[in-house]
């Protein structure tokens, strides 16, 4: 049975992009990460210990939010990757990071990217 866990649309503030603006005034992204790992010892004991803490990995993210600078999303998104790989045992992680209001001039949707990371 695949079993994964899935942390939806987090909201992150960063300063990423092309433009001056993007990187100076920072701007809104949403993340969706997903999370594989053996979650059969969390589920016998109910140990907490056993599984992802989601809640510090969020504050993770939003913390290395604050200190992020660069032009693209695909750097960002890489960044997000390693510092769930440091910090939990999982065996694959998949994010989905989509900058919410690119400035695109007559654009009104999002562009993501999707990431996906297999530890063997």
């Amino acid at each position: 049975m695949e079993t994964f866990l899935k942390i939806e649309n987090i909201k992150l503030w960063a300063r990423v992009g092309v433009l001056r603006e993007e990187r100076e005034l920072g701007q809104l992204f949403s993340v969706d990460i997903f999370l594989w790992t053996d979650f059969d010892k969390c589920t016998a004991n109910d140990d907490i210990k056993k599984t992802v803490d989601y809640s510090k990995l969020v504050h993770l993210l939003k913390d290395q939010s604050k200190k992020i600078y660069c032009y693209t999303i695909e750097k960002y998104s890489n960044a997000i990757l390693e510092i769930i790989d440091q910090k939990f045992n999982v065996s694959k992680i998949k994010i989905i990071l989509t900058k919410c209001n690119p400035p695109i001039t007559g654009f009104d949707g999002k562009v993501s990217i999707i990431r996906i990371l297999e530890n063997n």
